[in-house]
Formats: C-alpha cells, structure tokens, sequence
C-alpha cells in the first residue's frame, strides 16, 4: 500500500489521462499568471476539486497560505487527503454561491473550470469579488467555445474574453491578462490516445501536449478550448 502511495503521485503526473492533460496544460498559465502578479500571502482556490492546483502553486512558491473550498463530497475527500501533509494548505467544504468566509479575507482567489457548471454564475463571481481583499488578484479559467465534445455537466459552452470581463467589470476590477491553453492540435491528441487500449493510461501525458512549445499568439490561433483571465479588485 505505501508504494502504491507513493507511485500514484507520479502517475498523475507523467501518465495519460485527460485530468492529467489539463493540469499539465492549464497550471502552465495559472503559473504565468502568478508570475505576472507575483506571490500571495492567502490564496482560495473555489472549487478546487481534488486540490492539484493550489498544491502545486504552494510548491512553486506562488502562496504561502492556501485554503481549498469544494462542495463535491468525494472531490472534497480527495482535496483533504492532497493537503495532509502540507500544514500550509487546509479544505472546506461549501460552493462558490455562498462562500463559507469574511469579507476582504484573501489576498487572491483563483477558479479553474468551475464557472461553467454553475448556473447563477454572476452571484458566483460577485462572492470571489466580496472575499477579496481591496488590492487583491482573481485568477479565473473556464472554456472557450467552440465547444469541441458534449459536456453534460455544462450549463453553458464556454466564455469569450468579454464575457469574463463582464463578470468582473470595471471600476471594482481591473483586467490584467487573458491567455489561452487545451489548442485544438492537443485535443486531436488526446482524442487519439482515448481511443487507444486502457484509454491510453499507459503512454507519458507529454504525447498529449501539442502546445509546450506554442507562443501566446499560436495558442490563441490555434482554436482553444481553455480561457485564462486575471483582474485586480480596486483599492
């Protein structure tokens, strides 16, 4: 057991999967944006379902202090079994409509691929905007339509530059940077590795990832199913 323990880490990291793809893709871009607005003391990551992002933004250094929030009972215990052993991070479990913390409590709040299942998605955003401290940073990701397979968990297809924008608008927020990621030329891949034997668990994720090399123009071009932005609350 305790060697399957430690092997499992490693398979998540190197080993195909879908889930594995997209953290390997998307916390490229979660990692430039930090490196944009530089470290913070007290991050929330809002729905962050089994905890891999707000792990990895602790051991790069880009937070000192992490707090997981995920209504999902099963992610939840997956998100607190991550944390065990970083006394730096710690898991509640609550949704972003009513998020279980003070006003002005964190100096940023990052989202990733939630928004989009979330049906009252302005009340969403407006309770990241209220645990937020003036100063503090929102990094958000969602889809970017066309949406290229049927996700039923979806309530809408993706969000367009303008609309994440709409949904922390000026004056309260101040948009910093848009990038882009999950290209159309990976998605092909990953397509052909789902349809291998074992859904192509056995093959290294980096077979996958068609845009480890792409520029910030050649990502956007390149038809992306995944939309990064970061604003900052107003003082």
């Amino acid at each position: 057991m305790m060697i399957l323990n430690q092997l499992r880490p490693l398979a998540r990291k190197y080993l195909f999967t879908i889930n594995t793809i997209r953290y390997r893709v998307e916390y490229r871009r979660l990692a430039e944006m930090f490196q944009r607005i530089g470290p913070q003391q007290k991050v929330m990551d809002g729905g962050g379902g089994s905890g891999e992002m707000l792990k990895k933004l602790l051991g790069d250094g880009y937070c000192r202090e992490g707090m997981g929030l995920e209504p999902e009972p099963s992610l939840f215990a997956l998100m607190e079994e991550n944390y065990r052993m970083e006394p730096a991070l710690s898991a509640t479990q609550g949704g972003l409509l009513e998020v279980p913390f003070p006003d002005a409590h964190f100096d940023c709040v990052i989202s990733t691929q939630v928004l989009e299942h979330i049906e009252d998605h302005e009340r969403a955003a407006a309770e990241l905007a209220r645990v937020l401290k003036p100063g503090g940073f929102a990094v958000i990701s969602v889809p970017h339509p066309p949406e290229p397979f049927p996700n039923p968990g979806h309530v809408r297809e993706g969000y367009r530059e303008a609309d994440l924008v709409a949904l922390f608008p000026a004056p309260q927020f101040v948009h910093l940077h848009t990038s882009y990621f999950l290209t159309r030329k990976t998605l092909d891949r990953i397509m052909r590795l789902e349809a291998l034997p074992l859904r192509g668990m056995f093959l290294p994720a980096a077979l996958a990832d068609a845009e480890a090399r792409c520029s910030a123009a050649e990502r956007k071009a390149d038809t992306p199913f995944g939309i990064m932005a970061a604003f900052q609350k107003a003082r």
